[in-house]
C-alpha cells in the first residue's frame, strides 16, 4: 500500500474513533498526516452584499445597466451622476468584486496604412455597411457614416438591400444635413461593391468628396466606424429580438441619440454632442476675430 493510500485509510480510521498515535504507529506514518486537512474558510461574497455607501451604490448601478463597459467608462459616468470626482482605482476594485468585468482578449496589433491628421469636423468621415437580422425580411443593411472628429454618427440608414443606391442616398443625406461644402471633406470606406461602384464614385465627384479606400482585408483603415459597430451589436442589436424593420430601426435610432450623449474614451470622456459644440463654439470664435 502506497504512502497516499495509507494517509487516506489512516484519516478514515481516526473519523472512526480509532486513537492517532495507534493509526500512525501501525500503518508507519507519521501522527500529523492522520488528522483531516482543514478547508480555509471561504472569505463572504462581496457581490451579495449591500453597498456600503453611495459612491459603491453609483457604481453597481452604473456597471449593471451597461454590462459591456470597462471600468473607465463606468468612472466617467459615476463622476457625471454623482456630480464629483470618483477615484478610478475604487471603480475596479468594487466592479472586480461583484464580478461586473467582462473579459476580452486582445487582438494582436497590425500596423494601419498611412495617415490621416483629423483636426475639425467634416473633415474625415468613415462609411461602412453590416448585416443585422429582422424576423420579418432575415439579413437587413445598415450603412452607417461616421464623423471621425467627434465621433457623431452624422448618417444612417436600414434598408433591405446593400446596393449603391442605398450608399448614395446615405451619403447625398449626410452632406446635405451636414452642410458640407465642395473640397473640404474625405470620406473613407473599404473596398465593398457598393462604395467602389460607378455611381457611388460619381456622385462623390459631384458633391467635390474625396474618396479614400482602405487596405484589402484590414479593417483598421476603417476602425472608427467598425469599431462603433462592434459596440452597437454589444450594447443593442445583440439585445434585442427585432420582428419588423420598422422596430429595429426605432430602436438603433434611440440607440443613436444616447450614443451621442454618452462619454467616449477617445474623447477624454466627453460625449460627441459636447466635442461638436467645443467645436462649433471655437469656430464662431475665429469668425468673429476674422472679421473684428
Amino acid at each position: 500500500m502506497g504512502v497516499t493510500k495509507r494517509v487516506a485509510y489512516a484519516r478514515e480510521l481516526v473519523t472512526a474513533g480509532h486513537r492517532p498515535a495507534v493509526v500512525a504507529r501501525v500503518l508507519q506514518i507519521s501522527r500529523q498526516a492522520t488528522y483531516p486537512v482543514p478547508r480555509p474558510r471561504r472569505a463572504p461574497d462581496a457581490a451579495r452584499r449591500p453597498p456600503v455607501d453611495e459612491v459603491e451604490r453609483a457604481i453597481v448601478e452604473v456597471a449593471e445597466q451597461n454590462p459591456t463597459d470597462g471600468y473607465r467608462i463606468v468612472t466617467a459616468w459615476v463622476q457625471r451622476k454623482l456630480g464629483r470626482a470618483v477615484n478610478r482605482k475604487r471603480v475596479l476594485r468594487v466592479m472586480r468584486e461583484r464580478k461586473l468585468i467582462q473579459r476580452r482578449t486582445r487582438e494582436p496589433h497590425r500596423r494601419r496604412p498611412g495617415f490621416f491628421k483629423v483636426e475639425r469636423p467634416g473633415q474625415l468621415w468613415h462609411l461602412d455597411m453590416t448585416s443585422i437580422w429582422v424576423a420579418e425580411h432575415g439579413w437587413v443593411y445598415l450603412n452607417a457614416v461616421i464623423d471621425c472628429c467627434t465621433r457623431e454618427i452624422v448618417g444612417w440608414e436600414l434598408s433591405l438591400r446593400c446596393r449603391a443606391v442605398e450608399a448614395i442616398a446615405v451619403i447625398q443625406t449626410a452632406v446635405s444635413e451636414q452642410g458640407i461644402l465642395p473640397g473640404t471633406l474625405t470620406l473613407g470606406t473599404d473596398n465593398g461593391s457598393a462604395f467602389t461602384a460607378r455611381a457611388t464614385r460619381l456622385v462623390l465627384s459631384g458633391l467635390g468628396v474625396a474618396h479614400r479606400r482602405g487596405g484589402y482585408r484590414d479593417p483598421e483603415s476603417q476602425a472608427f466606424i467598425e469599431s462603433w459597430f462592434r459596440y452597437l451589436k454589444e450594447r443593442c442589436v445583440w439585445r434585442h429580438e427585432f420582428e419588423t424593420l420598422d422596430q429595429a430601426r426605432e430602436v438603433i435610432a434611440a440607440y443613436i441619440d444616447h450614443y451621442h450623449h454618452r462619454p467616449h474614451s477617445r474623447l477624454n470622456y466627453r460625449t460627441p454632442s459636447e466635442v461638436r459644440q467645443t467645436q462649433d463654439n471655437d469656430a464662431q470664435d475665429q469668425l468673429q476675430k476674422l472679421a473684428a
